[in-house]
């Protein structure tokens, strides 16, 4: 289903008053449709909901691939994953700079679309569709409607319940107060059950809210809503966990397999007929496609990763870099120069993270490789050759050195902004060393006139509902060799990485654990933080969990030795380790770098209230009913 983009006029009621009898008759629009006239046959429904289709956002945080600008959610940046790489950027919730908005599409937007989404819903009664008909389009309605309040859920623990399509003088719900969030939760699920039961198993055709997409919202709502509730002491959550188990059996039970190249799940002109994929946004060009491919072959790209995700990442053995013996660096502290850290690790880093590589090139070079030689260290292109036979019979594009948008080769990751040793070229640099290239290619059309980029974006895949299903499996006891085989083994035979045997997982499988989380539970959250990371899901994970403080620590980038920078291209008046702008975690030659100070050592850090959103100030003064979360002020001003 290509992605059409429909305005449907519905409310249009014509007055006229009769110069017969004096009285007002209605009189409906015949060259348009109305709300009135709009809802009868199927192909009604069919039309009118093609637009809900551009509600499911492409990142799983809150903004979105195809809401400019480039949102921070999508590159985890508030987040233990990494970090928004720009001077006076912290993470807000961490330097505790979040303030009380006066209006947020946070809470407006969902508002909006589920007016819109109950218009549809109180026509279906009064329609000419058969009761299988009507089952279906209300199936898809609640779809629509459960995933506007997760998002509320999601962000203020509550909201205001809206059950029909509201009317100017429907005061008692327009200024009621938030439904209590067990209420409200037990609401959408409700919804996704009736969707899952009632819907026709295979939709509308290709790409369209079918069976299968209703039990991957189960599976990623339950999911939250369950250890949400379990972790913030609430319930047990049970009866959200065990919703997403049995929609996640189910799922992988029908789709037991994934697309073999993890890259191209990000990086297709088409993602029709891809293994695990169950719904896609398919972006075109021409204007109506996303900004993403460009965004990360400029200078403008400032969603940075932290040294803590890269350790993440397991050594091709199925251990931590900590105990591997894959791993060349040091087992204690998990430091190492960028060229041995990279080495032996998970697939998925190098698809995720640029690997480094230093050429020989001019610096003016548009896309001629003739001109392009290798360094004299064979080192320099370890990375290259791997990417390489990565790449081999693949569509995917990641091969290196990388090219800015306009075609200008880049010469060498690590590529810093703050250096005085002349690496030029101002595009495609990090503060830390790291760079993030998940949504890098060179076939998308990409130029100076912005939302070009056609690449299509998952909104729901198996690689998701995989992780889900073990972690709701080990939260309700049900975890065991079988599950981990037919979900997280499933995924590390793509990545190249060894089976996970969860009997030989004990605690000093990883040292640098989290010692109140049990050693499997570690190693799942592990595997999912992996598999989704720059999907914008992190900053959820922490908030559900109740792990907002993984975020109270000192952001990282690469392990260098400053005097390295002084080679014979950059040696000069300024190569002076003294000269070298760029911080690091400690003292003499050797280190991590720094970009923002260590938030806790000034006193700040994660609070408790920050696990839920304020609700915006104008909606508070609007209802007088409504009532602020917990710990914030109703204004800014009632500090």
């Amino acid at each position: 289903m290509k992605k059409i983009y429909i305005l449907v006029l519905l409310i249009g009621t014509c007055c006229m008053q009769s110069c017969l009898n004096n009285e007002f008759l209605e009189k409906y629009p015949l060259d348009q449709q109305t709300e009135e006239t709009a809802f009868f046959s199927y192909e009604n429904f069919q039309t009118y909901a093609w637009n809900f289709y551009s509600y499911l956002e492409a990142d799983a945080g809150p903004t979105s691939l195809d809401s400019g600008p480039v949102s921070t959610s999508i590159f985890d940046c508030y987040s233990d994953n990494g970090f928004y790489g720009s001077p006076n950027e912290e993470n807000p919730w961490v330097w505790q700079t979040v303030t009380v908005p006066s209006t947020t599409d946070e809470w407006d937007v969902p508002y909006a679309r589920i007016r819109a989404i109950n218009i549809m819903l109180d026509h279906i009664d009064g329609s000419d569709l058969d009761e299988d008909e009507k089952k279906h389009w209300r199936s898809v309605g609640y779809f629509f409607k459960a995933n506007e309040y997760y998002r509320l859920i999601s962000f203020f623990g509550s909201a205001i319940w809206v059950e029909n399509t509201l009317k100017d003088d429907d005061d008692d719900i327009l200024y009621a107060k938030r439904m209590p969030r067990g209420e409200l939760a037990q609401k959408v699920l409700d919804m996704l059950l009736y969707a899952r039961d009632n819907i026709k198993a295979e939709g509308d055709g290709e790409n369209t809210i079918n069976r299968d997409v209703v039990l991957a919202l189960i599976s990623r709502f339950g999911l939250f809503e369950g250890t949400w509730e379990k972790y913030h002491s609430i319930s047990e959550g049970t009866n959200y966990l065990q919703a997403c188990f049995e929609a996640s059996a189910e799922l992988v039970m029908k789709h037991p397999t994934v697309h073999p190249n993890y890259d191209e799940l990000f990086n297709s002109e088409s993602l029709a007929g891809k293994d695990g994929i169950l719904l896609y946004k398919n972006f075109l060009s021409d204007g109506k496609g996303h900004n993403m491919t460009r965004y990360v072959r400029t200078s403008s790209h400032y969603g940075e990763v932290c040294a803590d995700a890269i350790s993440a990442y397991l050594c091709q053995d199925g251990k931590p870099i900590y105990t591997s013996n894959l791993f060349g660096g040091d087992k204690n502290t998990g430091d190492a120069d960028v060229y041995t850290e990279f080495r032996n690790r998970d697939y998925r880093l190098y698809f995720n993270v640029c690997p480094p590589y230093k050429v020989n090139s001019p610096s003016a070079t548009n896309v001629d490789f003739s001109l392009v030689t290798d360094t004299e260290n064979p080192v320099d292109r370890e990375y290259i050759d791997l990417m390489d036979n990565l790449c081999t019979g693949t569509s995917s594009t990641k091969t290196l050195p990388m090219l800015q948008w306009a075609g200008q080769i880049l010469r060498e990751i690590p590529h810093f902004r703050e250096n005085v040793y002349g690496m030029g070229q101002g595009f495609m640099t990090s503060y830390g060393g790291y760079y993030v290239w998940k949504y890098y290619n060179t076939t998308t059309p990409v130029n100076s006139a912005g939302s070009l980029n056609s690449t299509d974006f998952p909104l729901f895949r198996m690689g998701e509902v995989m992780v889900n299903y073990a972690e709701a499996a080990f939260e309700l006891g049900k975890f065991s060799q079988q599950i981990a085989d037919a979900t997280i083994n499933v995924l590390r035979d793509r990545a190249h990485v060894a089976h996970m045997n969860v009997a030989q997982i004990d605690a000093n499988f990883d040292p640098k654990r989290d010692q109140t989380v049990d050693p499997v539970l570690w190693e799942i959250r592990r595997e999912r933080r992996v598999e989704l990371m720059f999907e914008g899901f992190r900053n959820d994970d922490l908030r559900r969990w109740k792990k907002g403080e993984y975020m109270n620590k000192q952001q990282l980038g690469v392990y260098l030795n400053k005097s390295d920078l002084e080679d014979e291209r950059h040696r000069g008046d300024e190569a002076n380790v003294a000269n070298f702008k760029l911080q690091l975690d400690r003292v003499g030659d050797s280190g991590r770098i720094v970009f923002f100070s260590d938030p806790v050592a000034a006193g700040k850090g994660w609070l408790e209230h920050y696990y839920l959103h304020p609700l915006p100030s104008n909606e508070l003064l609007l209802n007088k009913n409504l009532e602020q979360n917990p710990g914030y002020p109703t204004t800014n001003a009632d500090k």
